[in-house]
C-alpha cells in the first residue's frame, strides 16, 4: 500500500508553492521519512482523502483536566501527538475514537462531596482541534446532570491512543498492521517522552490546565489569568512537579497575559493554544529523532 503527500519544503527550509509529489510505503514511520519530509507532514494539516494519522494523548499523571460546560455539552482541551509519520496530519474537527485498551476516565464530583469515576470510552466524543497537537473531548451535560454532578474532570491514562473514525469511502484506511504498530510498540516508546514526568511534557500539561480553566473571553482579565495560574502552579507543586517545568509554564502564561494589554495581540486563550502547539510539535520532533537514533 502506498500513500502520497506533497512536500513544499525547499532546500532552504522554507515553503514553496511548486511542490513535487513523493511516495513512500507505509512502515515504521521513522524509517520511512527523511526529517524534512516528516516535518512537513507534522505541520501541514493538509486536506487528505485517506485516513489521517493515529494520535496519542498525553497522560494526566495525577493532574486531571477540568471539563467546562456550555451549550449543553461539557468539554476539555487535551494535548496530543503524532504516532504515524507516513500519514497526513488531521484537519481540525476530525473524528477520532479510543483505541482498544486506552483509558479516559470521567471524575464526577457529586453534590454530597463524593467523587464518582466513570469509564469514558463509550461516553466521550473526540475531535481534533489543531492538527495533531490537540484534541477536544466532550460529552452531553445531561449525562453529568443525571449523575447529580456539580462539576467533572477528565483523566487520561498512560499509553492512551486514538484512531481516526473510518470513512466508508476512504481509499487508504488504516490497516490492522498500522494500528498494531502505532498503538503498540510506538505508543509504549512514546510514553518515555509524553507520559512520564519530564520538563517539557510537564510544562505542556500545565499550560493545558490553564487553557481549560479560562473563563469566556469577555470576562478574561490579567488578574483572572494570574489567579488561575496560581491555582495550577500550587497543584503542580503538591504533585511534586519539578520547578523547571513550573517555571517554563509560568513564562508562557506571563507572555500570553501581556497580550491582554495590547489590542493588536492575540487573546490569552489563543496565545496559550499557539504556545501549546509549539511545545507539542517540539516534543513530537524530539520523540521521532530519538526513535530514529535508537532504531
Amino acid at each position: 500500500m502506498r500513500i502520497s503527500w506533497r512536500s513544499p519544503i525547499a532546500s532552504s527550509g522554507t515553503a514553496t508553492a511548486g511542490a513535487r509529489t513523493v511516495r513512500t510505503k507505509i512502515r515504521m514511520p521513522f524509517k520511512s521519512l527523511s526529517l524534512p519530509a516528516f516535518a512537513f507532514v507534522l505541520l501541514s494539516g493538509a486536506n487528505a482523502v485517506a485516513a489521517p494519522q493515529i494520535l496519542g494523548i498525553v497522560a494526566s499523571n495525577g493532574l486531571p483536566t477540568p471539563l467546562q460546560c456550555q451549550d449543553r455539552y461539557c468539554s476539555a482541551y487535551l494535548a496530543s501527538f503524532c504516532l504515524q509519520a507516513a500519514r497526513y496530519a488531521p484537519n481540525s474537527g476530525s473524528d477520532y475514537r479510543l483505541a482498544p485498551g486506552s483509558r479516559i476516565t470521567i471524575i464526577a464530583k457529586l453534590r454530597d462531596g463524593r467523587s464518582l469515576r466513570i469509564a469514558g470510552e463509550d461516553k466521550v466524543a473526540i475531535r481534533t482541534r489543531s492538527g495533531f497537537t490537540s484534541v477536544r473531548v466532550s460529552l452531553p451535560a445531561a449525562t453529568l446532570a443525571a449523575l447529580g454532578a456539580t462539576s467533572a474532570d477528565v483523566e487520561v491514562g498512560p499509553h492512551a491512543t486514538i484512531l481516526p473514525v473510518t470513512s466508508s469511502d476512504d481509499p487508504s484506511p488504516q490497516s490492522a498492521a498500522e494500528v498494531a504498530a502505532a498503538a503498540g510498540p510506538l505508543r509504549r516508546l512514546a510514553a518515555e517522552t509524553f507520559d512520564r514526568a519530564s520538563g517539557m511534557a510537564d510544562t505542556a500539561r500545565l499550560v493545558e490546565l490553564v487553557i481549560n480553566r479560562l473563563p469566556p473571553q469577555a470576562s478574561t482579565t490579567g488578574a483572572t489569568v494570574a489567579a488561575l495560574w496560581g491555582e495550577v502552579a500550587d497543584g503542580a507543586r503538591r504533585a511534586g512537579m519539578s520547578s523547571r517545568s513550573i517555571d517554563g509554564a509560568a513564562a508562557i502564561v506571563a507572555d500570553c497575559r501581556s497580550g491582554l494589554a495590547s489590542d493588536s495581540g492575540p487573546s490569552t486563550g489563543i496565545c496559550l493554544e499557539m504556545r501549546q502547539a509549539e511545545l507539542m510539535t517540539t516534543l513530537t520532533r524530539h520523540f521521532w529523532d530519538e526513535s530514529a537514533g535508537g532504531s
